[in-house]
């Protein structure tokens, strides 16, 4: 949709991009046309793909001509009927399966197991969206979302670098991350104070941890960066000397099933 769409169709229904809800409208169509493009390439036809937050269906117009079959997630209840109304053909068809609610809530008992999870990712809930994605049950989904750059950053971090974090090691363990392109504020409404980058986790051929073992890695990661300026061996049962952001994942994942040998972690 183009801006004067947006506002045009917020106006007529009385509604107005909400700050809480992290709304900030894409109205770039070619833009758009290209991140849907490159979100679902090489999908087979009749794929599952998820989308969090169409919002106004900017990406959805563009992600439904591919042939696929497309579950949406929308919280905002005005914006969810303005997309039954104005997807109502593919709703009728089944191509488009649209489902109110939060995303947050609404991932674990998805029913499907999705081959692309993407959207545009309300900043203040996108790292917790990630870490639900992470739980998805079977084959690990491709993911393909709009977010702030700095997050987007600190996904791709190496050790070393001082946003290298617990969500670093976790998401690089199952997957390869790509930051593909940084989208200035100018191209969505309102215009976000800050730079966006749209980011593609593929999963790994071989995952580091498997999907059952995620929780217990990630909770042993964590306390490992909860004290940063902390040695290894001051907060998880350890030798290991080095702080938590000088290990790469691979030997993070080595320091995890010593860890799980040893029993509980140290208390603090």
């Amino acid at each position: 949709m183009t801006l004067t769409e947006i506002r045009a169709a917020l106006d007529s229904r009385g509604l107005r991009p909400l700050k809480q809800l992290g709304q900030n409208f894409l109205h770039d169509r070619n833009l758009a046309k290209w991140l849907a493009e490159h979100a679902v390439t090489g999908m087979e036809p009749g794929a599952t793909v998820v989308e969090i937050g169409p919002g106004l269906g900017a990406l959805t117009s563009f992600l439904l001509e591919k042939n696929l079959q497309l579950i949406a997630l929308e919280k905002d209840r005005g914006l969810s009927l303005f997309l039954r109304e104005h997807f109502a053909a593919e709703i009728a068809r089944g191509s488009l399966d649209l489902r109110e609610g939060d995303a947050l809530e609404m991932l674990p008992r998805l029913g499907a197991a999705p081959a692309v999870v993407c959207g545009n990712l309300p900043y203040n809930i996108s790292t917790p969206l990630l870490m639900e994605c992470l739980r998805l049950p079977g084959v690990s989904a491709r993911l393909f979302f709009l977010m702030q750059k700095e997050v987007g950053q600190r996904l791709g971090s190496r050790p070393g670098n001082k946003i290298y974090g617990a969500l670093s090691v976790v998401v690089q363990a199952a997957y390869d991350v790509t930051l593909v392109r940084t989208l200035p504020g100018s191209v969505f409404y309102p215009p976000p104070e800050v730079e966006s980058v749209a980011v593609q986790l593929t999963p790994r051929a071989q995952p580091l941890v498997l999907p059952a073992d995620r929780e217990h890695f990630a909770a042993v990661v964590q306390r490992g960066f909860s004290q940063r300026r902390k040695k290894l061996s001051n907060l998880l049962p350890t030798d290991d000397s080095r702080r938590a952001e000088h290990l790469s994942p691979a030997e993070w994942v080595d320091l995890w099933r010593r860890v799980e040998k040893t029993g509980s972690e140290k208390p603090a």
